[in-house]
């Protein structure tokens, strides 16, 4: 399985969230003040002191990668905020097969906007590559193996990034890999953890990183 380098003087950021959202605009807003106001502050001892020591240096500015799976809704609203970012760059991780994940956008606007994205992209990270008919043909075994790929898109971006942004509205996940499962993933992994809904932002977990 490919893996996602970190580097001092890059942060990366990973994105859970809901499909549907009131006002996306809003939210894109308020997840650009959320990285402003606590993302460096929840990243590890070690890893402020080489961010002070490049500020410091003049040898290179501070980005950000994010890491998201482009679904609609808050995955593609936080890849766009990031990628605003100077020098920002996208870590695309996909549950299923190119052709399979087509099948889940609504329309043809979406998946449009979807291959924008990914074409930002240098390496997309596919964590399947067999499309799910060539897996089996029962259509509950099908769902299952649709539920259990959006679950471990969700749980690699955990596991490979340096703070976790959850668009999530604090109720209990709909599905297997819904958000709510995620978010008790991070914090099962002591990941650090900011929340964003409604209008405001919150931190959830500060984690093992802060050493606090």
């Amino acid at each position: 399985m490919p893996d996602i380098e970190s580097i001092p003087h890059c942060i990366r950021i990973g994105v859970t969230g809901h499909r549907k959202l009131e006002n996306p605009t809003a939210v894109e807003v308020l997840v650009r003040r959320a990285i402003e106001a606590e993302v460096e502050g929840l990243l590890s001892e070690n890893v402020r002191r080489k961010i002070k020591h490049v500020r410091r240096a003049g040898t290179a500015a501070i980005s950000f990668r994010v890491l998201s799976s482009l679904a609609e809704g808050a995955d593609r609203l936080m890849a766009r905020a990031v990628l605003d970012y100077p020098d920002a760059h996208l870590d695309a991780v996909l549950p299923l097969a190119l052709e399979d994940y087509l099948e889940d956008f609504a329309s043809e606007e979406s998946r449009k906007e979807f291959e924008k994205l990914l074409g930002l992209c240098e390496k997309p990270v596919f964590l399947r590559t067999r499309r799910i008919q060539d897996e089996s043909s029962d259509p509950k075994n099908m769902a299952e193996l649709r539920c259990d790929s959006y679950a471990h898109a969700g749980r690699y971006i955990v596991d490979h990034c340096d703070v976790l942004i959850a668009v999530w509205d604090g109720a209990p996940s709909r599905g297997r890999g819904g958000t709510a499962e995620i978010v008790q993933y991070a914090l099962e992994k002591n990941r650090p953890i900011l929340r964003v809904w409604g209008d405001s932002f919150e931190v959830l977990n500060r984690g093992h990183n802060t050493g606090q």
